[in-house]
């Protein structure tokens, strides 16, 4: 990939505050990389702030709060980010380096919640890791240019 147009990041507490402070810096993505058709970067905003709340509303800190790293990239051809969770629980896992399945991950039609993998998974293709007290969510979009 080219060197970025322009690349935020940050490193702030996992709490809803945090959701504007992503907001802001996609909004200085976007300033910076106009050449990002509208419905690439309202896809890409959804799946960025979607995959931020989720880390909020459900990490678990080990043993004190977990922390959020990310970073936004934006390019000619494509739009990055990457979400860390640092401090992140779970006891099941250890510290050993897992990969969670994220195919086929949809909540039952009645179910309240549940349905956000799938909606980033609709929105941008994800990869996820976990090493240790570490998540990392990376997040790819092309972007679409025949717009």
């Amino acid at each position: 990939m080219p060197e970025p147009i322009l690349r935020c990041a940050d490193r702030l507490p996992a709490e809803p505050g945090t959701i504007e402070t992503v907001h802001d810096h996609l909004e200085d993505l976007w300033a910076a990389a106009d050449h990002v058709p509208v419905l690439d970067r309202m896809a890409f905003d959804t799946a960025v702030i979607e995959t931020v709340s989720n880390t909020i509303r459900h990490g678990v800190g080990d043993p004190g709060p977990v922390e959020l790293g990310m970073e936004f990239a934006a390019s000619p051809a494509e739009l990055r980010a990457t979400i860390i969770e640092f401090g992140a629980a779970s006891a099941a896992l250890g510290s050993q380096q897992v990969t969670v399945p994220l195919e086929d991950v949809m909540a039952d039609a009645l179910a309240e919640s549940g349905r956000g993998l799938a909606l980033i998974r609709a929105l941008v293709s994800l990869d996820f890791e976990r090493a240790g007290t570490t998540n990392v969510w990376r997040l790819y979009r092309p972007t679409n240019l025949t717009e």
